[in-house]
Parts: structure tokens; C-alpha cells; sequence
């Protein structure tokens, strides 16, 4: 007995391969539900704890141009609070479509800016909400931050990436040609660019001095430029009916050049029938001109004769004054002496100053002479007699 506890006891070769072909027979199960669950990685695995990790959450949509090294599972932050995660990162439509679970108790305008950024100089990326400057609405569960609204931050490797290529030749190396190529510009030539740069002074005093009128001209043309706009269909309508009317006087071109050569035969015409008359022509109207002088000077005297000429011998103003029921309110003065008769009919004439001269040999003189003026008063202005003849 003591010799067979002293020994090991073996056990069959066939119970190992039993144990190996259940452990194959579970990991293989565990591969095909893992692998029909959509398994992604440990990364895609929901960590415990923190904002929108229980029941309640509010799921918000975020298209964005580029993801960079974003990760399921990536914060987000909004002022710089853990507020949320990432779910889920897709493909819709060609667009990169953020899941974003957020706590429900966030308070955000609906036109949140979203924002790819990094915690620190190698630390992780997350997701920024922001509001906008000019909030509006509030963002609800279901609701999307297109691609207008979405950016992200530079990260550390592209700032690297583009100092990298700078020093690399990217940018530097063409500092030195421009060098060479400014001293090259400016040796020997220090004159001329100093009286380039008094007269570019001078230009520029000059211009500052008409700003106002510069700025009086840029107010016009901003004023007329409102006023174009104004008429946007009237000139729409000029730009439409324009090229009809251009097309009509091209057709009819040959109709014009006949109508203007037609206009040159008869000012021919004209020239030939008045060339031979110009001289009389031109003493006929220089004759004109002594009457019309003046009847010039008549004027102010013929407007007041045409006031007698449909009610002499009343004035057109009086007319309603002297003519009151069944009798005529006038006075009537007239003188027949042959001075007078003269004087009124023929002066201008060739026999004008015979009846005075005539008058004058009788031994009257006008000059001298007072008339005998004989009238006949209103007979509203007798007291109840008859007519009354009076001389002076």
C-alpha cells in the first residue's frame, strides 16, 4: 500500500482530449456570438458610470467633414463639462454621422456648433457643443448638427505635419531668393525710390485731403445704385425689348440710307432755289426787322388795345360797370379840331403835320386852345331833376 501511494497515479490520455475539445467547442461558440453581436473591439464596449449612462439620455446627431482619430466612447463636453459620449461613429449618405448620447438635462440653442477638439497637447479627442453667438431655439432628442455647423480643431500631428514641411524646404529656402531678389531691386536705385516714396506722399496727402469727396461720390453711387435697383424690371424689360428694336433698324438700314440720301438731294434742291434769292432774301428781312423793332416797342400799348377790341369802346374790365340795365354809365370826350385829327390818324404818314399846319394858318393854336367840353352826369347822381348840360 505504502509503495502504490508513493506513485502517482495516471490518468487516461483520453480524458485530456475530452477537456481540450470542450474549451474549443466554448471559445468557438463565444467567436460566433461575438461575431454575429457586430463586435468591434474592447473599444466599442460602454464604459460604466458617468452622464448618459442610465436610462434616461437624449441622443443628438452630429455630421461631420472629418472624424480624425475620433473614437466610440469619446467625451463630450460642453464649457468644458463631461456632459456625454460618443455611441456610435457612421457612414450615411458620404457623410460622417456622429450618435452622441448627452445627459437630458443639457440646455442648448438648435444652432449648437460641434467641434472636434483635444484634451491637451497628446491627450485624447472629444467632442465641443458650443453655442452660437446668436442662440436660437433649443436642441432636442432626434435632432441633427449638419455640416455647416460642424468643424474640428487642429490636432497636434498636423501642426507638426505643417512645421515639418516648412523646415523641410517648404517654405524657407524661398526666403532667400526673395532676399536676393529685393537687393537686387534696390542697389543703385536709392534716389528713385526716395522721390517714389515723397511722391507716393504727396499722393497719398492729396487723397486724404478728398476723402470727402470720395466718400460723397461712393454715398452717390450707392445712391444710385438703389435707384437701378429699384427699376430692376424696367430694365429688364429695356434688355428684352432692346435687341428686337436693334434687329428692326438693321433690317431697315437701306430704308434709312435711302431716306438720308433722298434729305441730301432736297436740301440740293433747296440750296439751288434760294442761292439766287439770298440777296433779296436778306434785304426783305432786314426790312422786317424795322417794323417788328418797332412794334417791340408797342407792345406794352397793344396789350392794353386789345382789351377794346370786342368791347369799345369800354374796357373788357369796365364793361360790367358801364353798362347798368337800360342805360350806358359813360363820359365821352371827343375833339375834332384838325390838330387833334392829325395827330391821332396821320402821324407816321407822308401828309402828317398838314391838317396842323392848316389849323395854324387860320390862326388858331393848338397849344393855346382849351376845348369846350360839354357832358352828360350819372342820373343816379342828379337829385330828382332832369338832365343837366354843363359847359366849361
Amino acid at each position: 500500500m505504502s509503495v502504490l501511494k508513493g506513485m502517482k497515479r495516471k490518468k487516461p490520455a483520453g480524458s485530456k482530449l475530452v477537456r481540450l475539445a470542450k474549451r474549443t467547442g466554448v471559445l468557438s461558440v463565444a467567436a460566433v456570438v461575438l461575431t454575429s453581436c457586430g463586435w468591434q473591439g474592447i473599444a466599442n464596449v460602454p464604459l460604466p458610470g458617468g452622464p448618459s449612462t442610465g436610462g434616461k439620455k437624449m441622443t443628438i446627431y452630429v455630421q461631420m467633414p472629418d472624424t480624425l482619430a475620433l473614437n466610440v466612447n469619446s467625451r463630450v463636453r460642453v464649457a468644458d463639462v463631461f456632459v456625454g459620449s460618443v455611441r456610435s461613429i457612421e457612414l450615411k449618405n458620404w457623410v460622417a454621422t456622429l450618435t452622441l448620447d448627452v445627459a437630458p438635462n443639457v440646455d442648448l440653442p438648435e444652432n449648437t456648433l460641434a467641434a472636434i477638439g483635444q484634451t491637451s497637447l497628446l491627450g485624447s479627442q472629444h467632442i465641443q457643443l458650443d453655442p452660437p453667438p446668436d442662440p436660437q431655439g433649443t436642441l432636442k432628442n432626434g435632432d441633427t448638427i449638419p455640416l455647416d455647423r460642424a468643424s474640428a480643431f487642429p490636432t497636434t500631428e498636423r501642426t507638426l505635419a505643417s512645421i515639418g514641411t516648412i523646415l523641410t524646404g517648404g517654405g524657407i529656402p524661398n526666403l532667400e531668393v526673395i532676399q536676393t531678389e529685393l537687393d537686387n531691386m534696390l542697389s543703385g536705385r536709392g534716389d528713385q525710390i526716395r522721390e517714389f516714396l515723397n511722391r507716393l506722399d504727396t499722393f497719398t496727402a492729396e487723397l486724404n485731403e478728398q476723402r470727402q469727396d470720395i466718400t460723397r461720390a461712393i454715398d452717390s453711387t450707392n445712391r444710385l445704385l438703389a435707384i437701378v435697383a429699384q427699376r430692376n424690371d424696367t430694365l429688364d424689360r429695356v434688355l428684352t425689348e432692346f435687341p428686337p428694336l436693334i434687329q428692326h433698324f438693321a433690317e431697315t438700314r437701306d430704308l434709312f440710307a435711302d431716306a438720308v440720301t433722298s434729305l441730301g438731294r432736297i436740301s440740293k434742291a433747296a440750296d439751288d432755289a434760294l442761292a439766287p434769292i439770298s440777296d433779296d432774301l436778306n434785304t426783305n428781312l432786314r426790312d422786317l426787322q424795322r417794323p417788328l423793332k418797332q412794334l417791340g416797342k408797342a407792345s406794352p400799348y397793344l396789350i392794353g388795345a386789345l382789351k377794346f377790341m370786342l368791347t369799345a369802346p369800354f374796357p373788357i374790365e369796365s364793361t360790367d360797370k358801364a353798362v347798368r340795365g337800360d342805360y350806358i354809365n359813360v363820359s365821352l370826350n371827343v375833339d375834332l379840331t384838325l390838330s387833334s385829327i392829325d395827330n391821332g390818324i396821320l402821324t407816321g404818314t407822308g401828309i402828317s403835320g398838314m391838317l396842323r399846319a392848316l389849323e395854324q394858318s387860320w390862326g388858331r393854336d393848338p397849344n393855346t386852345m382849351i376845348p369846350d367840353v360839354r357832358f352828360t352826369p350819372n342820373p343816379h347822381n342828379v337829385p330828382g331833376g332832369p338832365l343837366v348840360e354843363r359847359g366849361e
